[in-house]
């Protein structure tokens, strides 16, 4: 009986480290793509701010505060936050119509930017995460997608 004991202390054993291994593995697993995804978020607000600063802010200005009546702001930006998708189309295609922004309309025209969609997707992650907005991580291929898509005119 004593040894009967001893080999299913052993086989308890083995099983218990053989289920916490599997868990480990995927936890590491999960941790690596957390780590990937904080690493990929990190390099397009780097890069979306260059973007940015080029493209954007002479209208929308450093803080993304806009400019008075002409321009609407992007620092908390009830229209931006409301879609993602729609932001991408006028970040790339630009847009003509009236549109409305924490209450206020601006009429002025947006002209499209000669950008990738990775810059795109670079460019919108950084003024989401910029200036107070919280917006995560935007990927290149639902910008992709959400370029494929856009309507014809903003």
């Amino acid at each position: 009986m004593n040894q009967l004991n001893k080999i299913l202390t052993v086989v308890a054993i083995f099983l218990l480290i053989s289920c916490g291994g599997s868990q480990g593995e995927q936890q590491k697993e999960e941790n690596s793509a957390s780590s990937r995804d904080e690493i990929r978020l990190r390099q397009y607000k780097v890069q979306g701010a260059k973007i940015y600063s080029t493209y954007c802010a002479n209208c929308h200005q450093d803080d993304g505060k806009g400019l008075a009546a002409l321009y609407p702001p992007l620092a908390g930006s009830d229209y931006l936050l409301e879609d993602f998708a729609r932001a991408a189309c006028i970040i790339k295609n630009g847009q003509s119509k009236e549109i409305v922004v924490n209450g206020v309309t601006y009429s002025q025209m947006m002209p499209g930017n000669p950008i990738s969609n990775l810059e795109v997707a670079e460019v919108l992650t950084y003024i989401l995460n910029a200036w107070g907005n919280e917006g995560g991580l935007i990927g290149v291929k639902d910008v992709d997608k959400w370029i494929d898509e856009c309507e014809e005119d903003y």
